[in-house]
């Protein structure tokens, strides 16, 4: 009886344990914003990526470098921003994930994203769209029993919406600008 007991104690402390945020679950999907026909168009890449915070397990869920590279380089695959070869890139995107403002308890979790997106021109190395986006996420208690899951769900969502968040800016920014000639062409 003890060691059934022991059982499901150990059972239920490993099903509580944290797990940092998934690539695909932080990713913009296709379509989310239209760079057709401006300078930034299959041109930009992702050069740093710094402030993120490895997951403890006994802790709380957290949003790595490594996991948010990933999902800023599917993001902007996804919305027609990164090129098909790295000679191509014409843009240079630094992030620093300045931090994650979490909740310690609660039903539904709420975790705001500050992040700071600079991207600079490649060739000169000029600042060509900077900005520092904010964004709340959500997860209600519905979306998951376990409050860490919950956690690592808003989160998730966090960072997504903050990618969209800026990925929404700097398009909107760059049409207002006059269009990149193709790549290999000379500028005028």
């Amino acid at each position: 009886m003890i060691a059934r007991f022991c059982l499901v104690g150990a059972a239920l402390t490993l099903a509580a344990c944290a797990e940092p945020a998934r690539v695909a679950e932080m990713t913009v999907a296709a379509g989310a914003v239209d760079a057709a026909g401006t300078a930034i168009e299959r041109s930009v890449c992702v050069k740093s990526v710094a402030g993120g915070e490895e997951t403890n397990p006994l802790w709380t869920s957290e949003v790595d470098d490594a996991g948010f590279r990933g999902a800023l380089e599917r993001s902007l695959s996804n919305n027609g921003l990164s090129p098909t070869t790295s000679a191509d890139c014409r843009y240079d995107l630094d992030t620093n994930l300045l931090g994650l403002a979490q909740p310690s308890l609660g039903f539904d979790m709420t975790v705001t994203a500050n992040v700071n997106y600079s991207v600079f021109t490649r060739a000169t190395g000029e600042p060509f769209f900077q900005s520092t986006v904010q964004t709340p996420f959500t997860a209600d208690f519905s979306s998951a029993f376990a409050g860490v899951e919950r956690l690592k769900l808003a989160n998730e969502g966090a960072i997504r919406t903050n990618i969209e968040a800026f990925l929404d800016e700097l398009v909107t920014d760059a049409k207002r600008r006059p269009a990149a000639p193709p790549t290999g062409a000379p500028a005028s």
